[in-house]
């Protein structure tokens, strides 16, 4: 893969975060929400799983802010930046982990699937039949991506532990970079339901992926944050995401004209 400038990055991030509102007005235009319960039991216990995880969040943050000590504005935002901090190096609960968020992707996938393909045909004009076949593949194949992408996430984070163990006055870059490197894969899993409809592999995806490493920045970071949004966040997130990914890519990529083609030189002068 031929490393693109930095500059290239920032504006593909620019452009990702700007989309975002966009999706959101995008989704309630075209009511994209309809038809999201149509792929059988199974997904409705998927999102009934997701939803549970939403409550859990909930019971989290509650715990959270019974611990605060809310009898000075001091206080208040000292109790704010110890979570702030806690978040920031993913270790204050279980479920602010990488691992959950991956988990909550793949429980969620049945939304993003939908999401991700009524976007497409509305801007393609292009609809296509979706089957119980066709979400039974997809859901198979978020749980190898996320499965992945926690792997890598967990595989940076050890060498990263091991590097700024040897060059300690470093260290303050740890907590950046494994929250940048959480954050692409993030946004890799949701990046991943576009390229998988025009038949890309998984390993070939994130190949395609790394072409666009600003939009997958992006949108892990609006999934870090929003996912942890008490129910409505965890389950309203992957759907603006993978709304928002389909819009990007649909303007920056040309695989919807040609398919799949790694030399692809992405179309700059439509960005910010």
């Amino acid at each position: 893969m031929k490393i693109r400038p930095v500059r290239e990055y920032f504006s593909q991030f620019l452009f990702s975060l700007a989309m975002i509102p966009q999706a959101i007005t995008f989704i309630k235009k075209k009511r994209l929400w309809e038809g999201v319960l149509s792929y059988g039991w199974v997904s409705r216990i998927l999102l009934i799983g997701a939803v549970i995880g939403g409550f859990k969040f909930m019971g989290i943050f509650l715990k959270w802010m019974g611990h605060m000590q809310n009898d000075s504005p001091q206080a208040v935002v000292s109790q704010m930046g110890v979570l702030a901090k806690d978040l920031a190096i993913g270790s204050y609960d279980l479920l602010f982990s990488s691992g959950s968020k991956f988990i909550m992707l793949a429980l969620l996938e049945v939304a993003i699937f939908h999401f991700a393909r009524r976007a497409l045909a509305e801007l393609t004009g292009k609809d296509k039949d979706i089957t119980w076949n066709d979400f039974v593949v997809a859901e198979i194949r978020m749980i190898k991506v996320t499965g992945l992408s926690w792997l890598f996430t967990l595989l940076f984070s050890i060498g990263f532990s091991i590097f700024f163990g040897i060059f300690g006055f470093l260290a303050w870059m740890k907590p950046i970079l494994n929250f940048g490197v959480q954050c692409f894969f993030l946004g890799f899993a949701v990046l991943d339901n576009y390229q998988e409809q025009f038949h890309m592999g998984i390993r070939e995806s994130l190949k395609f992926s790394q072409n666009f490493i600003g939009v997958a920045m992006a949108l892990g970071i609006f999934l870090y944050f929003v996912l942890m949004v008490p129910i409505a966040g965890a389950v309203a997130a992957p759907c603006i995401a993978a709304v928002a990914a389909t819009m990007v890519m649909y303007k920056l990529s040309d695989l919807h004209l040609h398919g799949v083609n790694h030399n692809h030189k992405p179309k700059y002068e439509e960005m910010i």
